[in-house]
């Protein structure tokens, strides 16, 4: 019986360790910014990717997408300075936005001249990211780009979604409305895909698209200062 417990206890040690090495090999696997992507990188503190002036009216905190470097999201960021908000987009563990759901906190705590805040995240990201929304009352909303909320939200919200995304079709967006308010607002991209939302290449399981990741985030942006204006 003593043999039996031992070699069970053996083989479940092995299996654990098979699972931690197979974790540790796929968290080695991102998708990293273009080079593209790169000239628009305004300043790194640390890991993170910080854009235009610290005392903005307006602040993001931006949540990238599993496995995707936050630096494939400096356009987004950079476009979003020039018009004159700040922008936030912290380096998460692994590069999973669910393993520090809380990580915009510190960061609104930290620029109180701020007095508006939005958090804003891509797939993963922008799951992870409705959790917070409750924790600090200068949130005003939440961007969703192709994401949606974990759970039912009831603060203003944006989603910007692609017509030809493999990775989020678009039956999912509209299954998701009923957690968001009757008031949300929603902006369908026909030829937008799922990698568009940044500058990473083409993603597993994703279509492809005739835009080119520029044009469709500038459709982006363009929905995200409207919903600015409005909320």
């Amino acid at each position: 019986m003593k043999k039996w417990l031992k070699r069970i206890s053996i083989g479940f040690i092995i299996l654990i360790g098979l699972v931690i090495g197979a974790f540790m090999v796929w968290a080695q696997f991102d998708y990293d910014p273009s080079k593209e992507a790169n000239t628009y990188v305004e300043q790194q503190i640390g890991q993170d990717y910080q854009f235009g002036d610290p005392e903005s009216e307006v602040g993001f905190v931006f949540y990238q997408g599993a496995k995707v470097d936050p630096g494939a999201y400096s356009y987004i960021g950079s476009q979003l300075a020039k018009n004159g908000h700040f922008v936030v987009i912290p380096k998460l563990p692994f590069n999973i936005a669910l393993l520090d759901a809380n990580a915009a906190l510190p960061i609104i705590d930290a620029h109180p001249k701020i007095k508006r805040w939005y958090v804003m995240g891509h797939s993963l990201g922008g799951s992870a990211a409705s959790t917070v929304l409750e924790d600090n009352s200068k949130i005003k909303g939440i961007i969703f780009l192709a994401s949606y909320p974990i759970d039912a939200i009831d603060t203003p919200s944006l989603t910007v979604y692609g017509g030809r995304d493999g990775v989020l079709p678009v039956a999912d967006i509209e299954a998701s409305k009923k957690n968001l308010r009757s008031d949300a607002t929603f902006h369908f991209i026909e030829e937008g895909n799922h990698a568009n939302f940044g500058m990473y290449g083409a993603q597993k399981g994703d279509n492809t698209s005739p835009l080119i990741p520029k044009v469709q985030q500038d459709e982006a942006i363009e929905a995200i200062e409207s919903f600015l204006s409005s909320n």
